[in-house]
């Protein structure tokens, strides 16, 4: 097996907060300061019935060939809005909605090993983030809270969605690794996890809250509760 060379990050629910309470808090600022008059929660979980449809529909993973054009969350995020303020007869600005959001997402906090954790492998391995995002809320929150990668790449910068392997390749390629050199570490089992193994990566799955295993999908090599253990995965 190939020493490993490279450890790469997802990004949101991996290094960053970004739990439905999060957005349930943006929510309730737009409907403040677009004065809708709607239950936050209730816009909050129309919009988000819609937006997971998007989710869905974004690729096909058996012929990656067919998938439909590529659509940022941006793009995509902005439709959901319009689509559900018709569906529910609001006059709310999808825009401004949109810039809503991003800007929360600008401003998402760290797990709180997450400092310590990315300087203890700092110098002694090629780190990374590739993360389902939008450079337009990634690159300013990495920015913000001040951690830095050799490499960061986006699934819009990718024009593609993990799990699908291009978004793997290229960030490998962009660290000078093979893919069996390098060690992927987040929290989804299909989009992280799934993806990774598919292209002859290790994964490491954070799993903070103690969730089971998926059937059907391919198994994480390392199971742990805060990146602090990925120092010992290492050595």
């Amino acid at each position: 097996m190939s020493q490993i060379s490279a450890v790469i990050f997802d990004a949101f629910e991996t290094l960053f907060h970004n739990d439905p309470a999060l957005w349930q808090q943006s929510f309730r600022d737009l409907c403040q300061a677009q004065h809708l008059d709607i239950e936050p929660l209730v816009l909050w979980q129309e919009w988000k019935t819609r937006e997971r449809r998007f989710r869905k529909t974004r690729l096909n993973l058996e012929q990656p060939e067919l998938s439909p054009p590529f659509k940022s969350y941006c793009q995509a995020w902005r439709d959901t809005f319009r689509e559900t303020f018709q569906a529910i007869s609001l006059k709310g600005d999808p825009d401004a909605a949109v810039g809503l959001c991003v800007e929360a997402l600008t401003r998402r906090e760290p797990f709180p090993e997450v400092r310590e954790a990315i300087e203890g492998l700092r110098g002694r391995w090629r780190l990374g983030v590739l993360s389902n995002a939008d450079d337009a809320f990634l690159y300013p929150l990495l920015r913000r809270t001040g951690l830095t990668f050799d490499v960061v790449r986006t699934s819009e910068g990718c024009r593609a969605y993990k799990p699908l392997p291009g978004p793997f390749h290229q960030v490998c390629g962009l660290l000078h690794v093979q893919p069996q050199e390098a060690l992927y570490v987040g929290d989804s089992l299909l989009d992280d996890v799934h993806g990774a193994k598919r292209v002859g990566m290790r994964a490491a799955w954070v799993n903070r809250n103690g969730l089971s295993r998926e059937e059907g999908l391919l198994p994480p090599d390392y199971e742990i509760h805060s990146l602090m253990e990925m120092e010992n995965i290492l050595a």
